[in-house]
């Protein structure tokens, strides 16, 4: 139920900052999706290749490395990571509108005073 409302989130946030600078709702919906289960999954991984080389990849793949503490601590990576990606793409929507606005048809041979 956790994971429902969380992908809510992702697609609710994602999705007005899309209609905020004019891009697919879609892409954007996955571009979120994918960025949080992907910084989860890399940081999964990340774990096990250092516990592989701290306990050796023997005790891993026996260990019991299955724990919510661990699934908490790896969703939190992976909503920070989230949260990076929609930074990145407000400010990157931002400079594209700010470019729009400078270098528009009509400011075609206007002397810029700045």
């Amino acid at each position: 139920m956790f994971g429902l409302i969380f992908i809510y989130w992702i697609w609710k946030a994602f999705s007005n900052l899309a209609i905020q600078y004019n891009k697919n709702n879609w892409k954007y919906f996955f571009i979120g999706l994918f960025s949080y289960y992907g910084i989860t999954f890399l940081c999964g991984f990340i774990f096990v290749v250092i516990m592989g080389f701290i306990k050796g990849f023997d005790a891993v793949a026996n260990g019991g490395y299955d724990s919510p503490g661990l699934n908490l601590f790896f969703a939190l990576f992976g909503g920070l990571g989230c949260y990076g990606v929609y930074k990145y793409l407000e400010s990157k929507g931002q400079k594209e509108r700010e470019l729009t606005k400078k270098e528009g048809i009509d400011s075609i041979g206007m002397v810029d005073e700045n």
